[in-house]
């Protein structure tokens, strides 16, 4: 009834992401790879959260306390950031925030990497700046020149509009349950039938029958998207300028016959209208929109604001509504 990633195993990908029910049993599963392989072979984890203080308050200490009745022969503690089985360092974990400062640490014994909520949902917490490379540093300082190091990012159905989708170009069909990206990157949209028909059972199940929450915690759809705005350009549209957004490039086209603005990855190569909204995205080729003064963006989302700005895809739309809050704040 519960995510079993023994299946993606098989597949003997670097890169696991899952994107699955919430309360489906993803972080379990992943403890239980890490505790079997450290008995079968004394090979180690490394448990991975964005911020220091997601593992404050004993989370750390308590992250045995689920599954050490499953081995009862064997003992769990933590210390500081490590985990030990049986007195022996098993895993550590690692706050992502601080990743950049562990460069000469050494991991030779690590061959599992579990990134708990990869995808972030609005509120307290937020992305790093350059998050992905973050990532890619801390991978690279625990496998150096190994090839045995696989990850397995966790996560539960936030939105696909997230800085990991986004930096390989992910799309991930919803209704497909396991989806092979680029050579050594797997999705699994985890949805298992069994665990759906046992939360529905619930009371809390069916308090939440048919809401968005209940699709999302239950069904596994994403929470923070919808169809809505979303379609292609007209015929008839007109290059207007290009945005660029974390080093991603936008095209913005116009159709005056229906009075719409179209948001695509389509851009006019002959154009020399290219904007940024950041510093980070600043360049000599770029002109550098500056908030509330700015008419580009004032006009843009004066459009947004009465329903006349369709975005090409969800990405696209999640990306403008970003450049839109940090023009309104």
């Amino acid at each position: 009834m519960y995510f079993d990633g023994n299946k993606l195993l098989t597949y003997n990908s670097l890169f696991n992401m899952v994107v699955g029910n919430r309360g489906g049993g993803k972080t379990y599963w992943s403890k239980n790879w890490s505790i079997k392989g450290f008995l079968k072979d004394g090979s180690q984890f490394v448990y991975i959260r964005r911020y220091d203080t997601e593992f404050d308050q004993g989370k750390k200490e308590k992250f045995f306390d689920d599954i050490r009745e499953k081995y009862p022969d064997h003992e769990f503690t933590v210390k500081g950031y490590t985990a030990y089985i049986d007195k022996k360092e098993a895993g550590f974990f690692i706050p992502l925030s601080k990743a950049k400062i562990m460069k000469s640490v050494s991991f030779p014994k690590v061959d599992k990497v579990i990134f708990d909520e990869f995808i972030l949902d609005k509120g307290l917490y937020h992305y790093l700046k350059d998050e992905v490379v973050c990532f890619l540093e801390l991978y690279e300082t625990i496998a150096r020149t190994r090839d045995n190091v696989r990850v397995f990012f966790l996560s539960n159905a936030v939105t696909i509009t997230n800085p990991y989708f986004l930096y390989w170009g992910i799309k991930p069909n919803v209704n497909k349950e396991i989806q092979r990206v680029h050579d050594d990157i797997l999705i699994c949209m985890s949805n298992d039938e069994g665990f759906i028909k046992e939360k529905m059972r619930t009371r809390f199940g069916r308090l939440i029958k048919g809401t968005k929450y209940g699709d999302y915690a239950i069904q596994n759809k994403f929470l923070r998207d919808d169809d809505t705005f979303i379609g292609k350009k007209s015929g008839k549209s007109t290059f207007y300028y290009s945005l660029l957004y974390n080093g991603k490039k936008y095209g913005v086209w116009r159709d005056y016959s229906v009075g719409k603005y179209f948001v695509s990855y389509d851009t006019d190569p002959s154009s020399k209208l290219l904007f940024t909204i950041t510093l980070d995205d600043h360049t000599p080729n770029t002109m550098l929109l500056k908030g509330r003064k700015s008419r580009i963006l004032t006009d843009f989302t004066e459009q947004y604001k009465i329903g006349n700005v369709i975005f090409e895809d969800m990405n696209i739309k999640n990306v403008c509504y970003e450049i839109i809050r940090l023009f309104l704040m």
